[in-house]
């Protein structure tokens, strides 16, 4: 009985070179499905952000009409956070939310250090002027996300333009949730 060294090793080759190969190719597997998996909880973080803004927004304005200073729920940014969510965002796109919703936290905390007194209205107004002028930053930001653009022209949308030089936000927050959805949709 002779061993034949040189198919032997052939053999064992080829052999090692098929797990490795298989080991690869769940590797990447795994790794473009993780991938995809980010993407879409880009998406809808960018959708859910652009939505809450806009309804702060409106909260804002709701204020001004009534003259009922009532606190910002921020549970849901609170939500992102703790989960880590945060992380799939851009540092720039992170840091203005961030930013957004810490000058809502603020508003809240000047309203119950205000809480038994007479609320100094003139003050309200101009921190909510500043929460105002932080969501139109941070949703000018959402319209700038490469996220979007990308998910367009991957799925061969025509961008939509929307102007950011208006005072409108409304617009700017529809649209991106109106693109999100389509690209969802699709």
């Amino acid at each position: 009985m002779t061993i034949v060294w040189d198919q032997l090793i052939v053999e064992n080759i080829l052999l090692a070179g098929i797990i490795v190969g298989s080991i690869y190719l769940e590797q990447w597997g795994h790794r473009r499905a993780q991938i995809s998996e980010e993407k879409e909880s880009r998406r809808r973080i960018i959708m859910y952000l652009a939505d809450d803004l806009q309804k702060r927004l409106n909260f804002i304005d709701e204020t001004y009409q009534y003259n009922d200073y009532k606190p910002f729920f921020t549970d849901m940014w609170d939500a992102i956070i703790l989960a880590g969510k945060h992380a799939l965002l851009r540092f720039e796109l992170f840091q203005s939310l961030q930013r957004t919703y810490s000058w809502m936290k603020y508003y809240n905390s000047e309203l119950d250090g205000n809480s038994g007194k007479a609320l100094d209205e003139k003050v309200l107004k101009d921190l909510l002027e500043d929460v105002r002028k932080s969501i139109n930053r941070s949703l000018n930001k959402l319209n700038e996300t490469e996220e979007i653009k990308n998910s367009l022209e991957d799925h061969k949308i025509g961008p939509r333009a929307i102007n950011v030089s208006s005072n409108n936000t409304a617009n700017i927050a529809k649209g991106i949730i109106n693109q999100v959805k389509e690209e969802l949709e699709a």
